[in-house]
């Protein structure tokens, strides 16, 4: 499951760098070779930059939903049930103190 998340961080990288710049040349290149004529040039720069950004939010949803299952599995507990804990925690703290500050002969204590 790791190497997983290591190859979707990779893939994530390697989409990442490649910047306007780079797909401009790579289309520029397309265009030299005579596969894309001149004219579609914007048009092809906008659809690879458009289907790279969708390709990574795809990655990124999948790597989430995965991390998602592992930490479901390791019994880690989510974020909602960590802050729902501490606001107990929270609680019980401010009842001992208030306890432990109440006059000893209160009977209410």
């Amino acid at each position: 499951m790791f190497d997983l998340f290591r190859k979707g961080y990779l893939v994530g990288l390697g989409l990442a760098s490649l910047t306007r710049e780079k797909v401009e040349e790579a289309v520029d290149e397309l265009v030299r070779r005579g596969e894309v004529a001149e004219k579609d040039r914007p048009h092809v720069v906008n659809d690879m930059i458009t289907r790279m950004r969708e390709e990574q939010k795809k990655l990124t949803n999948i790597v989430r939903e995965n991390a998602q299952k592992v930490v479901a599995e390791m019994g880690v507990p989510s974020r909602q049930q960590f802050d729902e804990l501490m606001k107990k925690v929270d609680k019980l703290e401010q009842a001992v103190q208030a306890k432990e500050t109440a006059p000893k002969n209160d009977p209410t204590v």
